[in-house]
């Protein structure tokens, strides 16, 4: 038996439908539901803006001529490649596997460790996405420093606006949270941007609202120079103050993925993210077609029907000389923002 018949039972199709089947994980709010997962049957992304102004009808007289209007539009399209991302593996336990697999031992162990990998696979593309969401939330960028070679920036142009820092840090006595979000939530209203539905932030961030002086006062119904208990907040009376004045509700969030060894937050503590409703027209995580599932997908019998290309893809082969099986695990994915002036991330420490 040769090393590429202990593959037979194990398709490419087979793996790529489990990859796809695999749910993310429950932290990676962000590919969740911040930047929800959308594919495109194309190699590029896209955001697309249209502007246009429509003034006033005017009166007139009767029997007056009516008057001609204007039309005023604008349209404006950036794109880009979808970068592709992913990573190959060696079964292990090589030499005895192949040993027993060739006298019909242990085939289904073989068969076992190509989908653990496969598992593997997923989990990594998914976190390496999870980072990508956190970086275009943090500062309104997509951005490769020289990672396997590959340097990209992807500004998507989000105002400094959008990007305050709190004038007091939140952890200060005499900072006022609630006067910060209420101006935050002002100026997404003066551009027209729709009210944020959530917020997404530290425990950290979020634990100085329940000592803060304001939240306490806004509490207490303490009047102007009257003293207010020093008593903690606990999250159901943070709640009530927020919901008093109108402020969405916080969803903490604390996702941490390994890159190179090292375990790393997504966000940082101190941000405090306020999103839009509707995120699907705000941003995407788009997954395009890959060259590997382009070439599946081609044929007379395709091994993936054509629909099926974007997302991530799993192939195996074998080799004789040195023996081996790897899997590899593929995608052309990356977080695209369409409006860049609908959020906000503010520094708040």
């Amino acid at each position: 038996m040769s090393v590429a018949d202990l593959l037979k039972n194990v398709s490419v199709a087979d793996l790529t439908v489990y990859a796809r089947s695999i749910p993310t994980p429950a932290d990676f709010l962000l590919t969740q539901s911040v930047f929800a997962e959308a594919k495109v049957q194309d190699v590029k992304w896209r955001v697309r803006q249209s502007k246009r102004r429509v003034n006033a009808a005017s009166y007139r007289a009767y029997d007056a001529s009516v008057p001609f209007a204007k039309r005023q539009a604008e349209s404006t399209q950036t794109e880009g490649t979808l970068p592709a991302l992913g990573q190959k593996l060696l079964v292990g336990e090589m030499e005895q596997l192949l040993l027993d697999a060739t006298r019909g031992a242990d085939e289904d162990r073989l068969i076992e460790l190509l989908y653990d990998d496969t598992e593997r696979h997923v989990e990594a593309i998914r976190s390496r996405l999870e980072l990508a969401a956190g970086d275009v939330l943090v500062d309104g960028k997509f951005t490769l420093a020289g990672e396997n070679g590959l340097t990209v920036e992807v500004d998507y142009g989000v105002p400094a606006a959008n990007m305050p820092t709190a004038p007091k840090p939140w952890s200060a006595p005499d900072a006022d949270p609630i006067a910060d979000e209420l101006r935050w939530i002002d100026y997404l209203d003066s551009i027209g941007a729709p009210a944020p539905e959530m917020v997404v932030t530290s425990r950290k961030a979020w634990s100085h609202l329940a000592s803060n002086g304001a939240y306490r006062a806004a509490y207490y119904g303490t009047p102007a120079g009257g003293q207010t208990p020093t008593a903690t907040l606990n999250p159901e009376q943070v709640n009530s103050v927020r919901g008093t004045y109108g402020l969405p509700p916080v969803t903490l969030y604390k996702a941490q993925v390994w890159q190179d060894d090292v375990s790393k937050r997504v966000l940082p503590e101190d941000r405090w993210i306020m999103l839009p409703p509707d995120r699907a027209k705000w941003g995407q995580t788009q997954y395009g077609t890959t060259t590997e599932s382009l070439a599946l997908s081609r044929g007379t019998n395709p091994q993936i029907e054509r629909e099926d290309a974007p997302g991530i893809v799993i192939t195996r082969d074998a080799e004789d000389d040195p023996v081996q099986i790897w899997t590899k695990g593929a995608a052309a994915a990356m977080p695209v923002l369409y409006a860049p002036d609908c959020h906000i991330t503010a520094t708040v420490l």
